[in-house]
């Protein structure tokens, strides 16, 4: 699944960033990998509609010099349902700025290579 992957970090970086991460989204089960919540008014129609899949979330993923938002609407309610589906242009505008600001509450640049 295509996302926003900001490479290259170092373990100082990696570290101030997983320190701000629990502020902006929830941990999931998996070492790091962490959920963000969309938030209802970015949700599709049909994400809307099936309120038994509710909430949805974006899946932000940590490596060992990396950070990946992934740009795939999830849901923890079913494996495969119609309402799971690439995010969509006004959701992966929210998700590359809440990037933004996880970034500099952590203190670290992105930087363009």
């Amino acid at each position: 699944m295509q996302g926003l992957k900001i490479d290259k970090l170092t373990k100082e970086e990696i570290f101030r960033l997983k320190e701000v991460l629990p502020h902006f989204t929830q941990p999931a089960v998996v070492d790091d990998v962490y959920w963000i919540p969309i938030p209802e008014e970015l949700l599709t129609p049909i994400q809307l509609k099936h309120k038994e899949c509710q909430p949805h979330y974006f899946a932000v993923e940590v490596g060992e010099n990396f950070l990946n938002f992934e740009f795939l609407a999830r849901t923890f309610q079913r494996v495969r349902c119609a309402c799971m589906a690439p995010a969509t242009p006004e959701q992966k505008l929210f998700l590359m700025e809440l990037a933004k600001k996880i970034f500099t509450a952590a203190g670290v640049e992105i930087r363009r290579t």
